[in-house]
Order: C-alpha cells, then sequence, then structure tokens
C-alpha cells in the first residue's frame, strides 16, 4: 500500500531519530524549552540528514503545507516578502539585504539554513537570531497543528515547521519584511508557498543535481519558479543556460527582472583582508567605492545583488531607502562561516562552499587575498556532493590537507574523503574533526593559512569547538552568544 500524501516511506530509516540535540545544537543545554521543542521537531523527517536519493520518495505537497498554514493563521502572507534562492550567495544576499532595510529604519525577519552552531541561527529578529525562550514559546503556539497533521498521517519535515515557526514570529513581531531563503530549489521548496514583493535568484550552478535535474539548465527551471506572476525580480549572473529559463520564467509570468550584468554594472575595485571594494550602477542610482566587510569578489556580487533589490523596492514604492542607508548598513552585516575568520597567527577561515562553483569562488577568494601563502585545507563533504568537481575546481596546490568528517548520516567517512584528495595528488591525513583541528594547527605556521571547507556541518562543527574551547582572537564571538536569551 502506498504512504499517504508528504508521508515517508515507513521503511526509510529516518536518521534524525538518532540525534542527540546536545551535540546538535550547542545552546541545547542552556533552555529546557529550548530542547524540548528541538527534540518535538527533529523527531520529524530532516531532509538535511536523509539520503538525497530517498529524498523523491517523499511528496513534497506545497497544497498540504499550505492547509497546515491555514491553521495557524496564514503567518506566510502576514507580511511583505522578499523571497531568494540560488545556488551560490543567496544568504549572503539576504544578509546584505538584511543590513541594509535595517539601516533604513525597518524591522526586518529573516531565515536561512542550514545553521551552524545553534537552530536558532536560522530565523532572525532585527537582524538577532531568535532567543531560545521566544523560539520555544512560538513553536507551542503551532504544536497543536502539528500534532494534528500526525495524527492525520500527514507528517511534516523538519524544514517547514522551521519556517512555519519563523513565519509564525514574524506574524507575531509585525516585521516590515521578510527575507526568505529557498531551501532546496524553488518550485517545490517549502518556502514557495510565499506571495512575494520581491523574488531574488542568485547564481546557479549544479547541486542537488539527484533532486534537482543534472543540468544547469533544469536547475533553474526549477529554481525559477519562485518568480511569481507580475512580481518583480533580481538576477544575478548567470550561464546562457540559466539565464534562459529565468527570463522564460520571467515572460511566462510577466515578471519585469532586473539582472546584474545586463541591467546594472558592477566593478570591483579591490579585494583584502579588510573586505570588498566595488562600484555599481542600477538603473536607480550610481554608487562609487561602497563596501562590503565579507571576503571576495563574490561577495561584491552578492552585496551588489542586494543593492540591486534595494533599488528595486524603492523604484515600485515598497521602501524609502536612501545612498546613506545603502553605505552604511553594509558595514553591519553579521554574517558567519562565509569566508570567516576565526583565528589570527595563524589564520584559520570557515567557508560554506560545498559544490565546484563554491570551491571556484573560494579559490579566487585565497588567490586574490593569500596568493604568498601556503594553504591548509580541512574538508568534510556530504555523500551527494561532487567531490571530484569541488577539488579539481581548486588552481592552487595545498600544503597539506586534512580530510575528516562532521556528524551526519549523510557525510563521507574521512577515509572516503582522503582517498578522493590523495586521486588529486595531494598530501593528505584522515582524521575525525576534533583531532583534524589540531592535526591542522600543528602543521601550519603563523604566515599558514588553514581554511576549513566542503561542508557546513564540518564548519559548524570547528565554530561550536572554538566556541566552547574559550580560544582568544575568534572574531565570531559573541559575549552573550552562549547566553540564555
Amino acid at each position: 500500500m502506498p504512504s499517504p500524501p508528504n508521508c515517508p516511506d515507513k521503511s526509510i530509516d529516518l536518521p534524525q531519530n538518532n540525534i542527540d540535540i546536545y551535540q546538535f545544537d550547542a545552546g541545547a543545554v542552556h533552555n529546557d524549552a529550548y530542547r524540548r521543542s528541538l527534540e518535538h521537531i527533529y523527531g520529524r523527517l530532516d531532509f538535511e540528514r536523509l539520503d538525497p536519493a530517498l529524498i523523491k520518495t517523499v511528496d513534497r505537497d506545497l497544497d498540504a503545507y499550505g492547509k497546515f498554514l491555514s491553521r495557524i493563521g496564514d503567518p506566510h502572507l502576514a507580511c511583505p516578502t522578499i523571497h531568494a534562492t540560488g545556488t551560490r550567495g543567496k544568504g549572503s544576499t539576504i544578509a546584505h539585504l538584511e543590513a541594509i532595510l535595517r539601516q533604513a529604519g525597518y524591522l526586518t525577519g529573516s531565515t536561512y539554513s542550514p545553521h551552524l552552531v545553534e537552530v536558532r541561527e536560522r530565523i532572525r529578529l532585527a537582524g538577532r537570531d531568535i532567543s531560545r525562550d521566544r523560539f520555544a514559546r512560538i513553536y507551542e503556539l503551532i504544536r497543536v497543528a502539528v500534532e494534528h497533521r500526525k495524527a492525520t498521517n500527514n507528517y511534516r519535515t523538519v524544514f517547514e515547521l522551521l519556517i512555519a515557526l519563523a513565519f509564525k514570529a514574524f506574524q507575531l513581531e509585525k516585521v516590515d519584511f521578510a527575507l526568505i531563503e529557498a531551501g532546496m530549489g524553488g518550485k517545490l521548496d517549502a518556502t514557495n508557498v510565499v506571495q512575494p514583493v520581491l523574488s531574488i535568484i542568485t547564481r546557479i550552478g549544479l547541486d542537488h543535481t539527484k533532486v534537482l535535474g543534472d543540468t544547469i539548465a533544469k536547475i533553474a527551471n526549477d529554481k525559477s519558479h519562485i518568480i511569481k506572476k507580475g512580481i518583480p525580480a533580481v538576477i544575478g549572473p548567470q550561464t546562457d543556460d540559466a539565464v534562459c529559463e529565468i527570463e522564460n520564467r520571467a515572460s511566462i509570468t510577466g515578471s519585469d527582472a532586473w539582472r546584474l550584468g545586463k541591467d546594472a554594472e558592477l566593478t570591483t575595485r579591490n579585494v583584502s583582508v579588510e573586505g570588498t571594494v566595488f562600484d555599481l550602477k542600477t538603473p536607480l542610482r550610481a554608487y562609487n567605492n561602497i563596501r562590503t566587510p565579507l571576503l571576495g569578489r563574490h561577495q561584491a556580487e552578492n552585496a551588489a545583488l542586494a543593492i540591486l533589490a534595494a533599488d528595486r523596492l524603492v523604484a515600485d514604492g515598497h521602501a524609502d531607502i536612501s545612498s546613506d542607508d545603502v553605505f552604511s548598513g553594509l558595514q553591519n552585516i553579521n554574517w558567519p562561516g562565509r569566508g570567516e575568520i576565526i583565528k589570527k597567527n595563524p589564520v584559520v577561515i570557515l567557508d560554506g562552499a560545498h559544490s565546484p562553483l563554491g570551491a571556484e569562488v573560494l579559490n579566487r577568494m585565497l588567490s586574490d587575498i593569500w596568493h604568498d601563502s601556503n594553504v591548509i585545507f580541512v574538508f568534510g563533504f556530504n555523500r551527494d556532493k561532487d567531490v571530484k568537481g569541488f577539488l579539481n575546481s581548486f588552481t592552487l596546490t595545498p600544503g597539506m590537507v586534512i580530510a575528516t568528517s562532521a556528524s551526519s548520516p549523510r557525510s563521507l567517512s574521512p577515509s572516503d574523503v582522503a582517498a578522493e584528495v590523495k586521486a588529486r595528488g595531494w598530501k593528505v591525513i584522515p582524521a575525525h574533526i576534533d583531532e583534524g583541528m589540531d592535526i591542522a594547527l600543528s602543521y601550519a605556521s603563523k604566515d599558514d593559512i588553514v581554511v576549513v571547507t566542503g561542508s557546513f556541518y564540518v564548519i559548524g562543527a570547528v565554530r561550536r569547538k572554538f566556541l566552547h574551547s574559550g580560544a582568544k582572537n575568534h572574531t565570531f564571538l559573541n559575549d552573550d552568544k552562549l547566553e540564555d536569551k
């Protein structure tokens, strides 16, 4: 007998049932109500921990999800929404736009995925992670609807529940703008229930190919479905195949799309350890020598796309944002784990690159800023990633690679990662993540660069390790990060 709609096949081994919440979320130990909410949420099907080959066996039914949201007051329709998707840079673009809107005086809510240290990082209010207390209180408001769905064999996934919690938080706080990052693709992603005032599509490459398709055109077609009838869009630089699919969708829906590289001109001026400086000319305004503190040419692109989105909101009468708001707002961006320096002497960088496109971007950043330095990589990957393509995207040769893995059922083992690295012709040592960082630092001189990348799970594990170690020179540390806020 087939499974009920949106209910996972009972033969699927649900890895989230084996999660140790204390290992998975560094803040759970500080708040019992928060921990109980996480245990209830992560008792559901978690796509991020599920083998990608099994995801297609689950019916991603947006109509059923819409009915679920109706039971909790249609929070996804409660405030003006900006919806973003893409393979690379969608989170960074939203973070830049969030900073601009806040500088202009708007109350924002935003969603991001995945988290690095605590699940609540996925939901921000006014630029700050939602507090553990508020997370737990709001989840209790929607828990009855969750239990109703469970009773009728119509299970909601972890991602759907977290997005529903975010929608409800934004509704209760009456935010001026909700900035929503798609989880995977666009057409059937849970976030695609929104009716946005603006859609954003960042650069598209090959990723999640077992679910979205094995060509850029197929992936672009899926992601382009966040473009809604008559709703404007802003588009990042794309390959010809991606442009064709996106422009076709815009034509079908009657969407007026501004594209970076066509309707707006970006010139990168300087890339350094202090940030990235660029010029931008949009259909509305010209910006000279604007700076983002985030590192790399790709962050100039992400910041430029955020500015293009801000100018589109102004042009369409949705927001009042001055040039000064743009210049000043970018300086307040908070975006950990993306080219983030967490230690000096030697420099340790966390970067969430996990696709060949991401590796190309990371390679260029390292070449631009640390072209004379010896690089030591700490690599970890999920099984569904193109590891060979990722490694081949680097033109630099590292002095050493530490092959590791995080505590996820989707992770490749250190030995499997090491085999791929060895085939690339690089020196490699397989190790568990805890000892892997110690080994990397033991090989590094004070002038070397240690780069942790390949998986958000791995960089999250490293970030948690440094948070709890109390180590010095951590640029990401907030005094209240592990307090019960």
